[in-house]
Formats: C-alpha cells, structure tokens, sequence
C-alpha cells in the first residue's frame, strides 16, 4: 500500500524537484520509503512512496523496473535506465502466489509488484484480468513507449490526473497534482462537479472537482502514447448479466467456500493485520472467519462507540465476547469532532460529504497504534442486498406489476408532503408516480420537486441505471443494487473515505466482500433470497449463522454515524452556513443558490434538508481550506 505520482510532458522537461514535491503532498500514505525515476529525456517523472507489507527489505523498493532480456528485476534507482519496463504501484495483489505458480514465474523478491512487471511482460495490458486485489499503478513501457495505468475492478484504490495539451500528472490523491500544479482556483471550479457533490454528497468518476482533471474510473485502463499523447480508455472486466441460480444449497455452500478463501488470501503480510469490528453483519462476519487463520486472542480489532443513543457498544461486545479478540474500543465524543474539522478538509481534498468519515479517521489512528493492516466488512450490503433502497426496489417491482389506472390514481393521492419518515404516504405517493416513468429514471424522478436534481445528476443517474438494468435483467431490485455496487455507494463514496482516513494514518485497509468474485457470486443469488419486502440479506444470514451469535446474525442494519448532524447543526456552524452560501453565488451556480435560499433553509428542520446542510457545511470548509 503506497502512493503513486507522475508528470509526462512532450513540450517541457520533468523536473526531479516537481516529483520529489508530490512525494511530499502524499507521503503520508507510505512514509517507510520513497523512491523517484526520471527518464532519459526527462519527458517522464515517476514516484512513490511506501508503505511496506510484502517484503520489508530494500528489494521491494519503487519505482521498480525489470530488464528482460537478463529477466532481472531491478529496485535501484541509478539502475532503472538498464530496465525494459518501470512500475509504480498502490494496491495489493492478493493472490500474487497462485500467479506466479500458475504462470511458473521465477522470483526476486516477496512482492506482488513482482509479478505485476512479469506478467505484463506476458499478457501486456491483458495482465490485469488475472489479478485479484486493489490497485491503481502506472507502468512505463520504454519499447513501446507508452505509459499503462489501471485502476481495480471496484476502484478501491484512487488513480487521479490532469490532462490538458501535452502534459498529463496523475496522483493517489488531488493533494499531489495539485502541488505541482494550481489547478485549485475558483476559474478551474467544474460546476457540473460541485451539482453531482451536492446531490450526491461526492464527487463521481470520472469527474474531480476541478476541470480538465478526472479519476480514473474503476475496471479502467488508461494507455497513454509517448510518441503522439493519444490516450485510449477502455473497460477490461464487466459484471456478469444477472442470471439466478435457485439452488439454495449449492448458493450456500459456494458463498462458505468464497467468504473463506476471500479472508485467507487478505491475511498474507510481513506485518501485523488486525480487523475493524462494528458489531454489524458484515465486519463481525470477517473477525469470525479470520478465527480460521489465526490466534484470535492475539488479534487486534478496533471499534467506534458514540454518545446519545447512537452508540453500537452492545453489539461490538456481543461479538467480541464470543470471538475473545484483543478488542481496541474509543468513544468518539463531540470533542474529537471539533478538533478534526479542520483536518478533515485536508484528508478530503475534493469535496466529500459523508461525515461518518470523521469517526473512519480516529479508528484507523486507533488500529495504527497497534498494526499496519486491518480487514474490513466493505461491500457485503452491496453483494447481499443490505440497504433500504433494494427492499425498496423490490417493492418498486411489484407495485410496477399493478394496472397502470391504479398507479395513476395512487400518484394522485391528496397527500401533505413528508420527508421525515421513510415509511409514510407520502412516499408511497411518489413509489406510484415513480412506476409510471421508465426505470432508468428511478433517481432523476424521485422527489423531483422537494430534493436536488440538477440536469448534471439526471444525466449520470439515468445513464448508470441504464447500464445496470441490462446487468439487472430490467428487475428494479436487482438494478439498484448493482447501481450501488458500480457506481454510488462504493467506489468514489465510501471508498474514499477508508482510503482516505486510513492511509491518512499509513494504514492499508483490506476487504474480502470487494473480491471480485463476489461481486460476480451476488450475480447468481435470486433477488427474493437477497431481499424480500420488510428484509435484507437473507442468503448472507444462512451463510455465516454458524459462526456468529444469533443476536448479530439477526440484526437489522445501522450505519456506522455518530450524531454529527446535531453537532453540525448547532447555532455557530448554522450561522456559518447561512453567512458562506454565497460562495455557491462565487461559482455561478444559481440552480444550487435558489434552493439552498428558497427550500433547504425554509424547511431546515426536515431530515432530508439536514443532510444538505450538512453538505453545505463540509463544502466551505472544503472550499476555505483548498480555494482561500
């Protein structure tokens, strides 16, 4: 686990300095080592910086190049001109091991950085189809001159660049472009960006908040031509189409088998691998499947407790009482959230709106103090169908199977608006006027009038839903669920924010729901047997009722949030909020000035106009950090 950064230039010289200057913006993320590379005509930079898990002696050192005619790989920096193929890499390979006895590759060294170089050697671009992992990396191909980036199917690592003329500069994170160089000025303000943040609450790729700068989009590769700066992108994996198999059995026995080998492979480090513990489904289920691989008296796990009724202490002692881990647990107090504010906007250096990432900040600086990897329960909602949305869907399917006269009848419902409560007539109301548009507009359609739906939005959400319903096979349910799994609840959303908090602190984060395997498993679970209209997750629950107490097995899903709304929402941070929504008026964005002034701030106490305010708030400190 690292950070990654580059400069090429066709018409200007790279400089060292610039290189060495974005080593310094992100050295946080791999503060045991730091290497640099410039070639020949110094038209390319590359550097990186470590965070050592494979291999902890000097040969896993990068920028790591391989000469292939002497087929040796080469980690010394004044040697690198002798080298055929150069790498910088963030990620981790997971099954590195079955690919170098599958491919009968002779070794150097313990790292998968390793064999990335040989098996491109092999398979060319072709090579990332065998991995399994995370990763973003930039591989230099001097016979070919090209430059070969790839971010992981799922996009848990961060691949960000700018490309404007004959200068392309990429990085693990804005911090690094931006320190070479200043893009971050109120002209550069990409105000579709700033729309999508403030509907979705982040950013999405390939968009950044800056224009001319974009994120490499997850299961992307990008070639870039040294000889002409032509640029292809292109997918290299897509998800199976949905196609059920409604043999719960085999299912079963196929999700113990996977969930098994997904942890194993994810405990492979030359240092020591602790899990975060919620006391939910998913991060309790891995603590309990790591039991399998180690001591877990000696494990380290870690845990969040909040105040005033939020708090998930019962059930995180619940599981540790019945696992015996060596168990970490802080209280994050109001105190904790004042003092981080200010660093927030500096460890989310685009606009980021989930403030559950101030309480991710302090258990990940809690972890480091005792490992240097830890496991994680990211992604089984997305697989097994954890959230709200999906029952919704499923909902969403049989009321679409009613006569079309009783959904027009039930649209026109006499009904008082209602944003307080999820389950109330009113939004049964909009589920009948949701069913009479095509699917692909279930977001753009919804709440149309009362929420932020700017064009930027519809665009986005109505494309990705049109791709996920062919993945889905038209069902709502199971569309919506890819959705989340693709495109918004992972990759540039929740994500970024263990990435970011974490490796704040030098700390890698590993997840086995995000093996790609099974993204491709949640394919063949029949949407009924993921969620049924008041359930979610039932085939998880069979999967793993053996290994964890019944009280967590059965448990119903709560988010990992403290009370920051009521934090945030106190008079000084709402006077502040009032007072800097003029900035919205800085970059010309009348749509998001009218509503905040005529909606968002007449109705302040309802709980969707909250989280806008909440938005608002991390948006200025955003803005006053990178824009003042």
């Amino acid at each position: 686990m690292c950070g990654i950064n580059g400069i090429v230039r066709l018409n200007n010289k790279v400089s060292k300095e610039e290189i060495e200057s974005m080593n310094r913006a992100i050295e946080h993320r791999g503060p045991d080592d730091k290497g640099i590379y410039i070639n020949e005509d110094n038209s390319l930079g590359m550097g990186h910086v470590r965070l050592s898990i494979l291999d902890l002696s000097e040969r896993g050192h990068q920028p790591m190049g391989y000469n292939i005619k002497d087929n040796n790989i080469i980690h010394k920096e004044e040697e690198l001109e002798k080298a055929d193929v150069i790498i910088i890499f963030n990620g981790e390979i997971y099954n590195y091991l079955e690919l170098r006895e599958k491919y009968n590759l002779e070794t150097e060294t313990g790292t998968d950085t390793e064999i990335i170089l040989k098996l491109y050697n092999i398979l060319g671009t072709e090579c990332v189809k065998e991995f399994n992992g995370m990763w973003a990396f930039a591989i230099y191909d001097k016979n070919k001159n090209i430059l070969f980036c790839s971010r992981d199917r799922l996009g848990v690592k961060p691949f960000y660049y700018y490309l404007e003329g004959k200068e392309f500069i990429f990085s693990s994170e804005l911090k690094g472009i931006v320190s070479v160089k200043e893009i971050n000025k109120k002209e550069n303000i990409n105000r579709e960006s700033v729309q999508l943040y403030f509907a979705l609450g982040y950013i999405p790729s390939p968009y950044t908040i800056y224009k001319n700068t974009y994120k490499l989009e997850p299961r992307e590769n990008l070639i870039l031509s040294l000889d002409n700066f032509k640029v292809e992108k292109y997918y290299y994996w897509e998800l199976p189409e949905y196609n059920p198999i409604h043999d719960r059995e085999k299912l079963i026995n196929e999700g113990k088998k996977l969930l098994k080998d997904a942890v194993k492979i994810r405990m492979r480090s030359d240092v020591p691998v602790g899990a975060f513990l919620s006391g939910g489904l998913d991060s309790s289920t891995v603590v309990a499947v790591m039991k399998e691989f180690t001591d877990l008296s000696k494990l380290h796990t870690f845990s969040m407790g909040f105040e005033e009724g939020y708090d998930e202490t019962p059930y995180i002692e619940i599981v540790v009482n019945a696992l015996k881990t060596n168990h970490h647990h802080y209280y994050f107090k109001e105190k904790d959230f004042v003092e981080l504010i200010d660093r927030y906007s500096w460890v989310y250096d685009e606009p980021f709106g989930d403030y559950s990432g101030f309480p991710t900040y302090k258990v990940s600086e809690l972890a480091k103090e005792y490992v240097t990897v830890t496991l994680s329960g990211d992604g089984g909602d997305e697989v097994f169908g954890g959230y709200l949305t999906h029952v919704n869907g499923y909902r969403m399917d049989f009321i679409r199977k009613l006569p079309r006269i009783l959904r027009v009848i039930g649209s026109k419902m006499p009904v008082k608006r209602n944003l307080n409560s999820l389950t109330n007539i009113y939004l049964l109301k909009e589920a009948f006027k949701l069913s009479l548009e095509d699917p692909e507009n279930f977001y753009s359609k919804s709440l149309e009038d009362t929420v932020i739906r700017p064009e930027a939005y519809k665009r986005w959400t109505s494309e990705k839903l049109k791709h996920c319903l062919k993945k889905g096979s038209g069902k709502l349910g199971e569309t919506l669920r890819i959705f989340d799994l693709l495109h918004n609840t992972l990759a540039d959303n929740f994500l970024v924010k263990v990435d970011r908090a974490s490796m704040a602190h030098a700390l890698e984060v590993r997840s086995p729901f995000l093996d790609y395997r099974f993204a491709e498993f949640g394919q063949k679970i029949p949407t009924e047997w993921k969620v049924d209209l008041f359930k979610t997750k039932k085939l998880m629950r069979e999967i793993i009722k053996d290994i964890l107490p019944d009280k967590i097995v059965n448990r119903g899903k709560q988010g990992f949030t403290p009370p920051l709304e009521d934090w945030i929402l106190k008079e000084k941070y709402l006077k502040e909020i009032f007072e800097k929504v003029e900035i919205l008026k800085e970059i010309n964005d009348e749509y998001l000035y009218k509503f905040y002034k005529e909606k968002v701030f007449k109705y302040k106490n309802e709980k969707m106009y909250r989280i806008y305010l909440i938005r608002l708030f991390l948006f200025i400190k955003w803005w006053e950090r990178w824009m003042e």
